[in-house]
């Protein structure tokens, strides 16, 4: 039990840390988001999207995997190599990033009439070769990923924190001038000029430590980073499904809606899934390295995995239930009114964000254990199932329907996620993960409930007591497996 509470102590700090400098992240997001809404409207916003999720694919589709591949292989030369043996991976995964950079280059350039042609539905994208402008983008993506994974694989995790910030304030001041002084034609260029700033801002936290070294040409770094590409492939393919799968659907949604339901669809995901999902962003740097590290002892990587879970659901839930409550006034802030479209679309989606919670750290299982075929097959299902359950809740619901396939979706990646797992790794739920679990579902359904079907008043009144008994039962579960409550409570004693 006592290492069970070091364990869980440990989640919670590096939770705290995250989650400070996510939270400084989510506020730049917000800012942006609000800004980037009023200047370019929903239609702009799904002209933005589209780019991105163009870029994104590219990225993903031709980075060979690296940054999944080498953060386990950094992680385990951190614990068992010599300084030399560090910096010789190091050159190895610079020589292969510059490579999957320039290969990125070359297929965004030379794929661009295809890519248009996913989203030429009336005047979507005007200029054939406009997604070719992609190109410094897609270059500079694949050198932040692998200057991101040298950082986290040899546990420079402070630093991988303060470049997440850095970043989120420069998307800020490098994207805001340009939509505000171009409209929709400062889009290129400020994806272009934001992701140059990143790498430049990677480059500086990376190179005091590591000075750049790359051996393009040399037979032997190419030869001895072949492993990693092997192993990294099939997480690229995955990869590619998930990105290639979020480009898909937002081009049915905009062959079956409009260029601005692309819009509506990528804020109202962003505002339930991507700004509550700040816990596994808080979390994903520390728990990869530390699951891969005991992936080999059935015992300790089942504890590592509940502890996760448990971790996440005692943050998901109070917030989950709180933005539920107070979405429409969360619209307004956030964004415009005439986002308020997209209301209950959020409030459905809060299921998708709650499986997460549970799916994710069992995900991971197969990337510590390195097994890409089993991730890149759980991916493909996943990825495939998702476009069919959200397009189809899209068409026959609209914008809410779309919500729900969300939280139908992750559903079933749960449910698949977790039995595939069991049987391959011998992962199960703990009866204390359980019953939070049971709790949680109990509530979070009550919200979803109240939210979408009673009078305002009742709305408030019922939501807020929802939150008290979430963040009560979330305080209790933190004070039972941790010392961190005991140690405040010291701290400020000593004081």
């Amino acid at each position: 039990m006592r290492n069970e509470s070091t364990s869980a102590s440990h989640v919670m700090k590096y939770i705290g840390v995250f989650g400070s400098i996510q939270g400084l992240n989510l506020l730049m997001g917000i800012i942006r988001n609000k800004f980037t809404s009023i200047f370019l409207g929903g239609a702009g916003l799904g002209s933005l999207v589209i780019y991105n999720s163009v870029g994104d694919f590219v990225s993903t589709s031709t980075n060979l995997g690296l940054p999944v591949a080498s953060v386990r292989s950094l992680s385990e030369i951190f614990e068992n190599g010599t300084k030399e043996d560090i910096n010789y991976a190091i050159r190895v995964v610079r020589t292969w990033s510059l490579w999957s950079a320039i290969l990125a280059v070359l297929v965004c350039i030379s794929c661009a009439p295809l890519l248009n042609s996913l989203f030429d539905s009336g005047n979507k994208i005007d200029d054939n070769w406009s997604i070719a402008l992609l190109a410094p983008m897609v270059f500079c993506l694949a050198l932040n990923g692998c200057e991101m994974a040298i950082l986290k694989g040899l546990r420079r995790l402070k630093r991988v924190a303060i470049i997440s910030a850095c970043v989120a304030a420069s998307l800020l001041f490098t994207t805001l001038p340009f939509y505000s002084l171009m409209n929709t034609r400062g889009i290129l260029i400020a994806l272009n000029v934001s992701v140059i700033v990143a790498l430049i801002i990677h480059l500086c936290f990376t190179l005091p430590l590591y000075p750049w070294r790359v051996s393009p040409f040399s037979i032997r770094i190419l030869r001895d980073g072949w492993p990693l590409i092997r192993v990294g492939i099939p997480f690229a393919i995955a990869a590619m499904a998930t990105s290639g799968s979020t480009m898909a659907l937002l081009a049915l949604i905009l062959h079956l809606g409009s260029q601005a339901d692309v819009g509506y669809y990528k804020m109202g995901y962003t505002i339930m899934v991507s700004y509550a999902g700040i816990v596994f962003t808080s979390l994903q740097a520390d728990y990869f390295p530390r699951l891969s590290a005991v992936n080999n002892d059935i015992v300790r990587r089942n504890s590592a995995i509940n502890i996760q879970i448990r971790s996440c659901l005692i943050f998901v839930a109070p917030m989950l239930v709180a933005m539920m409550v107070f979405m429409p006034w969360i619209i307004r802030i956030l964004l415009k009114e005439e986002f308020l479209v997209i209301n209950d679309m959020a409030i459905c989606a809060a299921g998708f964000i709650f499986c997460k919670a549970i799916t994710t750290p069992v995900a991971y299982m197969a990337l510590a254990r390195g097994n890409s075929v089993l991730f890149l097959v759980m991916e493909l299902i996943v990825n495939f199932s998702s476009v069919l359950i959200i397009a189809g809740g899209y068409y026959l619901w609209g914008i809410t329907g779309a919500g729900i396939g969300l939280s139908v979706s992750s559903l079933f990646e749960m449910l698949l996620i977790c039995v595939c797992y069991h049987i391959h790794y011998k992962v199960h739920l703990e009866r204390p993960t359980l019953s939070i679990t049971a709790e949680q579902v109990i509530v979070v359904g009550i919200a979803l409930t109240v939210c979408l079907t009673l009078p305002q008043i009742w709305k408030y009144v019922i939501g807020v007591l929802l939150i008290s008994f979430t963040l009560w039962r979330s305080w209790r579960v933190i004070n039972k497996e941790t010392d961190i409550i005991q140690r405040m409570r010291k701290k400020f004693k000593n004081q």
